[in-house]
């Protein structure tokens, strides 16, 4: 095989390049190789186009999934958004209903959160559920507004914040069973210690009646004595609640204190180690008063712990015998009352004005 090469002009000569087997053979592989760069460019080429940009190379029907994916998720995200909202307007109502001490048989069972009602993350689930859940939350709203209408003092009465004036503080002991840190022995811890910068303003969780203020004899308590300056305030029919470890106390027996009055500042006093505010809260329980868990009712702060149903927070309660509480007798409808005093003759507790 030859290749001849005509020029141009007619008096040039004519090139001829003779071309061997093996030239051949180069040449028809050098052409497989052109042939198969080609293919893959026909392919390669597209499909880089298409990574590059998938949005202007997918084909109708990607762009049409790709739009339907991203419109599900969004409405599966609003869809979780709505029932943490739903959720946690029940817990609302439910730690309300828990201050005004509603009946739990007469409260709507659908907030309970052990229900497996808006337990689902479907958005069809949950658009079914909702509706069910919204009259649940309607009907325990006038259950409130109907308590409200019945005792105007109600809502300014009950201990519904955690007893701070803007400081930061963390729990440090929680209410329940537990080894005594001091003793060693197994006991019923009746509050919670909430560790907080000494100096800290305490203040009234709730209105009512200053019914004690001072320290209380070790003699004749196994508990409160351990309290160091104490404040009690009479919530009247809405139990009591108790502060510990103050420092200095700012208020005094027989006071009227409004919710977010200053009591005095947190301290180390009693068996406390480093500054920290002792805190419980005793509400009716039949015909009388006994600690519950205070974080239940501190509406403006979650404090982490979980969610739970009216009964099981009406049901929290210390076992077994208790102290006396300083200045309030133990019948509920007793407490609070300004006619009646503690420091009678045969009270072991010591109280002072101003500590």
């Amino acid at each position: 095989m030859e290749f001849q090469f005509h020029p141009a002009s007619a008096s040039a000569t004519v090139r001829t390049v003779p071309l061997s087997v093996a030239g051949q053979r180069g040449l028809v592989a050098l052409s497989g190789i052109a042939a198969l760069a080609a293919v893959s460019l026909w392919f390669t080429v597209p499909l880089a186009l298409r990574r590059r940009d998938p949005r202007e190379t997918a084909p109708p029907v990607a762009k049409a999934v790709v739009v339907e994916r991203s419109e599900r998720e969004e409405i599966a995200a609003s869809g979780r958004v709505l029932k943490q909202r739903a959720l946690d307007d029940g817990d609302l109502l439910n730690r309300i209903a828990f201050l005004y001490d509603v009946a739990f048989h007469a409260w709507p069972r659908l907030l309970n959160p052990e229900r497996p009602f808006l337990t689902s993350d479907n958005p069809e689930q949950i658009a079914s559920n909702f509706g069910l859940y919204l009259k649940a939350l309607e009907k325990a709203r006038d259950l409130l507004e109907e308590r409200e209408r019945a005792d105007a003092d109600l809502p300014l009465r009950v201990p519904a914040i955690y007893p701070f004036d803007g400081a930061l503080f963390e729990p440090s002991a929680f209410f329940g069973p537990r080894v005594s840190p001091w003793t060693g022995s197994e006991e019923f811890f009746p509050g919670v210690d909430l560790a907080a910068p000494g100096g800290s303003t305490v203040v009234a969780s709730g209105s009512g009646t200053i019914v004690f203020v001072g320290t209380v004899r070790r003699s004749q308590t196994d508990w409160f004595w351990r309290l160091g300056n104490v404040v009690v305030v009479s919530h009247g029919s809405s139990g009591a609640t108790v502060y510990g470890h103050l420092a200095h106390i700012e208020v005094r027996r027989g006071q009227r204190v409004t919710r977010g009055q200053r009591l005095g500042v947190v301290g180390a006093t009693g068996w406390a180690i480093s500054p920290q505010l002792h805190y419980e809260y005793w509400r009716r329980s039949g015909s009388s008063l006994r600690p519950t868990d205070p974080m239940f009712a501190g509406l403006d702060r979650r404090a982490g712990q979980k969610l739970l149903s009216l009964e099981q927070m009406q049901t929290a309660s210390v076992p077994g015998p208790l102290d006396p509480l300083p200045g309030v007798e133990i019948a509920a409808e007793k407490v609070g009352a300004p006619e009646k005093p503690a420091g009678s003759p045969g009270r072991s507790t010591r109280r002072r004005k101003h500590v």
